[in-house]
């Protein structure tokens, strides 16, 4: 069974400025029962598949992605998911400075027949259960004013991942969107 997912695979110079910015994240928020996403698997879901042909899913991407611009994006502030109150999930927002992401988005979910609310972000770290004391710390640390200086990047392609049960992803494609 493949879990596959579609994504914005970070250029390596900005995973590793990430890399100096996530350990002030992790000294301020770390919980006991956080698990904190490695830096190889940094991204930006675009669509979360799940279970179709690789080659299939592929040939539809290969044409949507010929006609859509390298995005230029920007790293905003830490956030969570489902919401501020109760966060399972720590992130760093992401902002469209092209205006191009959420149009690739809504045409290869729509393509794809991917449902779901697009929020561009990179996933920091999970925790189960969501947590009212993270929350306590997560505003007071979003309003410190804590964010990536400057952050802005572009990103050359969308890739196709297939989530293993072990945790790790497999690269099924690449798929380079246009200078």
């Amino acid at each position: 069974m493949n879990k596959l997912f579609l994504a914005l695979d970070l250029p390596s110079t900005t995973k590793h400025a990430l890399s100096e910015y996530v350990p002030k994240v992790h000294e301020k928020l770390d919980r006991q029962g956080m698990r904190w996403v490695r830096q190889d698997k940094w991204n930006v879901v675009l669509v979360s598949i799940g279970d179709q042909d690789p080659s299939a899913v592929s040939g539809i991407v290969s044409e949507i992605i010929s006609k859509h611009q390298e995005p230029k994006l920007r790293m905003t502030k830490v956030g969570g998911l489902p919401d501020l109150k109760r966060p399972g999930v720590l992130y760093l927002g992401v902002d469209d400075l092209s205006n191009s992401l959420i149009a690739l988005q809504k045409e290869l979910a729509e393509a794809l027949s991917c449902e779901g609310e697009f929020l561009p972000h990179v996933t920091l770290s999970r925790m189960k259960p969501a947590s009212t004391k993270l929350g306590h710390k997560l505003r007071d640390f979003i309003h410190s004013g804590a964010t990536p200086e400057d952050l802005e990047f572009t990103v050359e392609k969308v890739t196709l991942f297939d989530a293993k049960p072990d945790g790790n992803f497999e690269i099924l494609g690449e798929f380079p969107l246009s200078r």
